[in-house]
């Protein structure tokens, strides 16, 4: 049997072979290496150096006025030591001289500080220092009193009669009234460095109404059943009060400018309360035919139905009361002035 030749098998087209043996050339080249990223550039070396904080400057504060307030906390400051903005201040308020007691300062009124509300620091209280005084001699001096009472015009006559003999004082201011009668003020005590301390104040006038000035209990009695009140440092009656506050002038004048203020705790026969004295600018009245300079005074009226009290201080005099005008509520007017000048002694 003989043996058949193989089937004849078709070649493939080269094109395709070559295909074939491209894909498995690129299928089996390694691949290459990946683009390895640069490093970072490193960063220059950062070199700290302590620096020493400057020392520190004392503040400047300036020296103010009374009331004044220092600049707010916290606030920056100019090389000058002042505020690059404004300051907050509190008003400032009228003088008061050191006779007066000491109280604690009211706390002002907040302030708009760069379209903000800022609490203004309040100002440190006044502290007492006493005063000096200086009394005048023994004297009596005479008034012609004009004005009118109830009405009708009033024409009368008054005297004072101070009296000082070593440490203790009189004093009595008498009233001459021909349709009313005598009305007399009398007041008694000691005489010290810091002026009058008085003992007892007596109002006189058919009945006699009394105050007295207890300093060991520290207060002021009175005979006309009202309550007894507390007696304060510095404390005056209804007519020892002008002879102090001229004590008080005629020993240190430039103390005392028109606008500054004078307190003191003055009794009457039936109360005491604190009078507010305000220094006015100096009046010339013409007494006797001569022109005498006096320092003015003013007591206004505390409430509606209060007196208004004008008392005017002869430089010349020792600063005794050359004038004197109560104004009362219900328009009645006393007008004393000094119808002739002592003889000097």
């Amino acid at each position: 049997m003989s043996r058949q030749p193989p089937p004849h098998r078709a070649r493939p087209p080269l094109a395709l072979v070559g295909a074939v043996l491209l894909a498995h050339v690129l299928l089996l080249r390694p691949a290459p290496p990946r683009a390895t990223p640069a490093p970072a550039p490193r960063a220059a070396p950062l070199w700290l150096r302590a620096i020493p904080a400057p020392a520190a400057t004392p503040a400047v504060t300036p020296v103010a006025s009374a009331g004044a307030t220092p600049p707010a906390p916290g606030r920056a400051t100019s090389p000058a030591g002042t505020a690059r903005t404004p300051a907050v201040t509190a008003p400032s308020p009228r003088r008061l001289t050191p006779l007066a007691r000491a109280s604690a300062a009211t706390p002002p009124p907040r302030t708009e500080t760069d379209g903000r509300q800022t609490p203004a620091v309040p100002a440190a209280p006044a502290v007492a220092v006493a005063a000096p005084v200086r009394l005048a001699d023994t004297v009596t001096l005479h008034y012609r009193v004009s004005g009118l009472a109830r009405g009708l015009p009033l024409q009368a006559d008054a005297q004072l009669r101070w009296q000082r003999e070593g440490s203790h004082y009189e004093a009595e201011w008498t009233l001459q009234l021909p349709p009313i009668g005598t009305r007399r003020q009398h007041s008694t005590g000691r005489v010290t460095p810091a002026g009058l301390v008085p003992e007892r104040y007596a109002e006189r006038q058919r009945g006699e109404r009394a105050a007295h000035f207890d300093a060991e209990g520290g207060r002021i009695r009175f005979s006309a059943n009202t309550p007894d009140t507390t007696l304060q440092a510095g404390a005056q009656d209804r007519l020892s009060t002008l002879l102090q506050l001229g004590g008080l002038i005629a020993a240190d004048p430039p103390r005392y400018p028109p606008g500054s203020q004078i307190v003191l705790q003055t009794a009457g026969a039936r109360e005491a309360a604190d009078w507010r004295w305000e220094v006015l600018d100096d009046e010339v009245l013409q007494l006797d035919g001569q022109a005498v300079p006096c320092v003015r005074l003013q007591r206004a009226p505390r409430h509606e139905y209060d007196t208004r009290i004008e008392l005017w201080l002869a430089r010349a005099l020792h600063y005794l009361p050359a004038r004197l005008r109560v104004t009362q509520a219900s328009g009645d007017v006393a007008d004393q002035q000094l119808s002739s000048l002592p003889t000097p002694r």
